[in-house]
């Protein structure tokens, strides 16, 4: 197995998963009631408060109960968290802050869905080539780890999900369909849980240093699946999203 990787179709593939969170954006507030955003990122503030990059977004997208809206972070109370999650966390009281406009919950739901599945691929993707820049140049037994027909193995498995990740996260951003985002969900919520542990351990001891930097793609794997949602949550949303029609089982 090569485990080197052609930077320039990384860069055609960085730029094509760049667009996938921009669709899934623009999915999520196209037609939507929303006049202008201010300028300045937009965030999630999630059920308990807590909104990755909080500190510096200038509006948040809240869900309250079935209503969903945008919310202006200027008359929101704002505080920083600590967190080994691999992204910058606040705690955000949007109680005094003006709504913007409101979304369509089941569009936004969707979108923003997508967008994190497209997380899990690119982190997923960069951890991977990282733990196969360690096999190719770590020695051990006299020859490279990248050798060792075991731990070859191992890493085409980690390898292969996060490729099957990416490709999901892009047939859901092609198709939009409900059922393609929650299949590509759920697999993303898979692969952030296994690949986790997995590339952990192929890196061995070193994997645990700050120096090696591993934890900056596992931490961040671990943020996006729990973002994402339990597995029984997103088993039983894809059981219960429907065939598109014409579709067959494959039967």
């Amino acid at each position: 197995m090569d485990f080197d990787l052609d930077h320039r179709q990384k860069a055609l593939l960085d730029r094509v998963e760049q667009a996938v969170a921009a669709l899934g954006h623009d999915r999520a507030y196209d037609a939507a009631a929303v006049a202008a955003l201010p300028p300045g990122g937009v965030t999630v503030v999630g059920p308990t408060g807590l909104a990755r990059f909080g500190l510096t977004a200038a509006s948040a997208v809240v869900a309250d109960g079935d209503r969903v809206y945008v919310a202006d972070l200027a008359g929101a109370g704002i505080e920083a968290v600590d967190s080994g999650f691999g992204y910058p966390y606040a705690r955000v009281d949007v109680s005094g802050a003006a709504m913007l406009g409101t979304l369509d919950a089941a569009r936004w739901h969707d979108a923003i869905t997508l967008v994190r599945a497209a997380e899990v691929a690119g982190v997923a993707a960069a951890a991977a080539e990282r733990t196969a820049t360690h096999l190719r140049t770590r020695e051990q037994f006299g020859r490279p780890l990248a050798t060792l027909q075991a731990l070859r193995h191992r890493f085409a498995e980690a390898a292969v999900s996060a490729q099957a990740t990416r490709w999901l996260v892009r047939e859901a951003a092609y198709t939009g369909t409900p059922r393609a985002v929650a299949v590509a969900a759920q697999y993303a919520q898979q692969t952030a849980a296994a690949l986790s542990p997995e590339l952990v351990q192929l890196g061995g001891a070193r994997s645990f240093a700050r120096e090696f930097g591993m934890h900056v793609h596992t931490m961040r794997l671990a943020a996006l699946r729990l973002e994402l949602g339990a597995p029984d949550r997103l088993a039983g949303w894809l059981n219960a999203t429907p065939y598109p029609a014409g579709a067959g089982s494959g039967r």
